[in-house]
């Protein structure tokens, strides 16, 4: 099974085109990262990388494995942040019901704040009598 390490992995390789360099950035030794990746590569059932004794080159499946790479790690970057934020309340719905006289007084105060503080939120207002309605 791929997990994200060796994706890290893949694409520090990938962009020193260098075995010990990339193992330095990641801080580990060359031998291991060699393992790592030359497991990757059995796990996909293809070569990533083109190695010689001087250099190393991605292949074409390697070019396209690390364009997605790159997509990977950002839709997990995208799908923490968003994450964080549902946490914090600041993205989501949040659904308020109130008394009718609540339009003329304490509401508008509190929208007001509300709004300011919570921009990404979906504020649904639902006056109470209608919900009397629904609920028999």
């Amino acid at each position: 099974m791929i997990e994200l390490r060796h994706l890290h992995y893949f694409i520090a390789v990938a962009e020193e085109l260098h075995f010990s360099r990339a193992a330095q950035r990641l801080c580990i030794s060359q031998p291991p990262l060699s393992q790592q990746i030359r497991g990757l590569e059995d796990e996909l059932g293809v070569k990533l990388f083109e190695r010689t004794k001087r250099q190393v080159q991605l292949t074409e499946a390697g070019k396209v494995f690390l364009e997605r790479s790159y997509g990977v790690l950002a839709q997990l970057e995208q799908a923490i942040v968003v994450t964080q934020q549902i946490g914090r309340g600041e993205v989501g719905r949040l659904a308020i019901a109130f008394v009718g006289s609540a339009t003329y007084t304490v509401l508008p105060d509190i929208l007001s704040v509300f709004r300011v503080n919570t921009k990404k939120l979906l504020l649904i207002l639902m006056i109470m009598a209608i919900l009397r309605l629904f609920v028999r």
